[in-house]
Protein backbone atom coordinates (compact mmCIF):
# COMPACT_ATOMS: atom_id res chain seq x y z
CA UNK A 1 0.00 0.00 0.00
CA UNK A 2 1.17 3.36 -1.02
CA UNK A 3 -0.33 7.02 -0.76
CA UNK A 4 -1.12 9.74 -3.32
CA UNK A 5 -1.14 13.24 -2.90
CA UNK A 6 -3.01 15.34 -5.64
CA UNK A 7 -2.89 19.12 -6.15
CA UNK A 8 -4.79 21.37 -8.19
CA UNK A 9 -4.32 24.77 -9.00
CA UNK A 10 -5.91 27.25 -11.20
CA UNK A 11 -3.64 29.85 -13.87
CA UNK A 12 -6.55 30.79 -16.40
CA UNK A 13 -6.15 30.27 -19.98
CA UNK A 14 -2.98 30.53 -22.36
CA UNK A 15 -0.57 29.73 -18.90
CA UNK A 16 0.47 26.77 -20.56
CA UNK A 17 4.24 27.66 -20.23
CA UNK A 18 4.04 29.34 -17.06
CA UNK A 19 2.55 25.53 -15.78
CA UNK A 20 5.10 24.15 -17.62
CA UNK A 21 7.72 25.99 -15.57
CA UNK A 22 6.23 25.24 -12.43
CA UNK A 23 5.54 21.37 -12.98
CA UNK A 24 9.83 21.03 -14.00
CA UNK A 25 10.54 22.92 -10.77
CA UNK A 26 8.11 20.95 -8.17
CA UNK A 27 9.02 17.76 -10.25
CA UNK A 28 12.98 17.93 -9.09
CA UNK A 29 11.84 19.33 -5.86
CA UNK A 30 9.84 16.27 -5.05
CA UNK A 31 12.28 13.46 -6.57
CA UNK A 32 14.82 14.75 -3.94
CA UNK A 33 12.47 13.99 -0.79
CA UNK A 34 12.39 10.68 0.96
CA UNK A 35 9.80 8.54 0.32
CA UNK A 36 8.87 9.35 -2.95
CA UNK A 37 7.89 7.29 -5.67
CA UNK A 38 6.85 9.51 -8.63
CA UNK A 39 4.95 11.88 -9.94
CA UNK A 40 1.80 12.42 -13.15
CA UNK A 41 0.47 15.72 -14.29
CA UNK A 42 -2.58 16.57 -15.92
CA UNK A 43 -2.86 19.99 -18.00
CA UNK A 44 -6.62 21.26 -18.94
CA UNK A 45 -5.32 23.90 -20.54
CA UNK A 46 -8.81 25.36 -22.31
CA UNK A 47 -10.01 25.75 -18.69
CA UNK A 48 -6.61 27.00 -17.02
CA UNK A 49 -6.27 23.75 -14.83
CA UNK A 50 -3.73 21.96 -13.99
CA UNK A 51 -3.21 18.80 -11.33
CA UNK A 52 -0.14 17.18 -10.02
CA UNK A 53 -0.10 13.38 -8.70
CA UNK A 54 2.39 12.20 -6.08
CA UNK A 55 3.07 9.11 -4.90
CA UNK A 56 4.16 8.21 -1.51
CA UNK A 57 5.64 5.07 -0.03
CA UNK A 58 3.65 6.13 3.45
CA UNK A 59 0.66 8.60 4.28
CA UNK A 60 3.26 10.43 7.12
CA UNK A 61 5.81 10.84 4.27
CA UNK A 62 3.13 12.49 1.48
CA UNK A 63 2.31 14.65 4.78
CA UNK A 64 5.74 15.54 5.12
CA UNK A 65 6.56 16.00 1.32
CA UNK A 66 3.73 18.57 1.46
CA UNK A 67 4.60 20.62 4.63
CA UNK A 68 7.66 20.94 2.05
CA UNK A 69 5.92 21.58 -1.33
CA UNK A 70 2.94 22.93 -0.49
CA UNK A 71 4.13 26.29 0.72
CA UNK A 72 6.62 26.79 -1.83
CA UNK A 73 3.74 26.15 -4.65
CA UNK A 74 1.80 29.04 -2.37
CA UNK A 75 4.31 31.59 -3.15
CA UNK A 76 5.21 30.84 -6.87
CA UNK A 77 1.43 31.31 -7.72
CA UNK A 78 0.25 34.38 -5.54
CA UNK A 79 1.38 36.84 -8.03
CA UNK A 80 -0.27 34.32 -10.38
CA UNK A 81 -3.95 34.00 -9.56
CA UNK A 82 -6.03 34.66 -7.08
CA UNK A 83 -7.52 31.06 -6.39
CA UNK A 84 -5.37 29.05 -3.99
CA UNK A 85 -4.30 25.99 -4.51
CA UNK A 86 -6.34 22.85 -3.23
CA UNK A 87 -4.84 19.53 -2.17
CA UNK A 88 -5.96 15.95 -1.37
CA UNK A 89 -4.41 12.64 -0.21
CA UNK A 90 -5.23 9.21 -1.08
CA UNK A 91 -4.61 5.92 -0.13
CA UNK A 92 -4.09 3.85 -3.37
CA UNK A 93 -5.33 0.58 -3.81
CA UNK A 94 -3.18 -1.84 -6.07
CA UNK A 95 -5.14 -4.75 -7.18
CA UNK A 96 -1.87 -6.52 -7.83
CA UNK A 97 -1.19 -6.48 -5.02
CA UNK A 98 -3.74 -9.56 -4.25
CA UNK A 99 -1.67 -12.65 -4.25
CA UNK A 100 -5.06 -14.33 -6.17
CA UNK A 101 -5.56 -12.08 -8.74
CA UNK A 102 -1.62 -12.51 -9.76
CA UNK A 103 -2.00 -15.97 -9.59
CA UNK A 104 -5.51 -15.84 -11.83
CA UNK A 105 -3.69 -14.30 -14.36
CA UNK A 106 -0.28 -16.40 -14.35
CA UNK A 107 0.32 -17.73 -18.38
CA UNK A 108 0.39 -21.65 -17.85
Amino acid sequence: MYYARLIHYKLGTNQRQVAEELTKKFDKISRNLYGFRGNVYFFDDPHGEYKALNYWDTKELAEKAHEVLFPQLENELRNLTNEKPRYRIFEVFDPTDDQDMVASHTIK
